[in-house]
This record gives structure tokens, C-alpha cells and sequence, in this order.
């Protein structure tokens, strides 16, 4: 079980994922999915958890973020 907290959390990460990939042009997340060679039904799991709160692993994230051709830092900014 995901703590409240975390769950909060996991539900920044993820939006701030999705305003991001969208931002870079990839207006779907199979395509960005594709680009970055993450399987698609991961990726969405992983967008999807901006809603949910389901955790995903730091694995994964650190691939989308390079992706995103950014870095960690730039990445978690504006997440509190």
C-alpha cells in the first residue's frame, strides 16, 4: 500500500511527465513511448498514476526524463 503522502507525490511526478512530454511535441504517449523505447503499456501506467496515485519504479522515470532530453534537477524543480 502506497502512503498518502507518496501517493501525492507519485501524482505530481506523473502529471508534471505528461505536461512535459506534451510540451516536447509528443501530443501522444504511445509516440513518446516509441521514442524513448519504453514499452507503451508501461509508459501509460505511469502517466495514469497522475490520477491514481499507483507507484511506478525510479527506473523508469530516469528513462522518461532523459526523454525529455532534461535533467533530474530541471526535472524536479517545480515539484513540492
Amino acid at each position: 500500500v502506497v502512503p498518502d503522502v507518496d501517493r501525492d507525490y507519485i501524482k505530481k511526478i506523473a502529471a508534471k511527465v505528461k505536461e512535459l512530454r506534451i510540451k516536447a511535441g509528443y501530443s501522444s504517449y504511445e509516440s513518446f513511448a516509441l521514442h524513448t523505447g519504453i514499452n507503451r503499456n508501461s509508459y501509460f501506467r505511469m502517466e495514469r498514476s497522475a490520477s491514481s496515485g499507483d507507484n511506478f519504479t525510479v527506473a523508469l522515470l530516469l528513462r522518461v526524463i532523459r526523454g525529455l532530453n532534461t535533467t533530474t534537477s530541471e526535472f524536479f524543480q517545480q515539484i513540492n
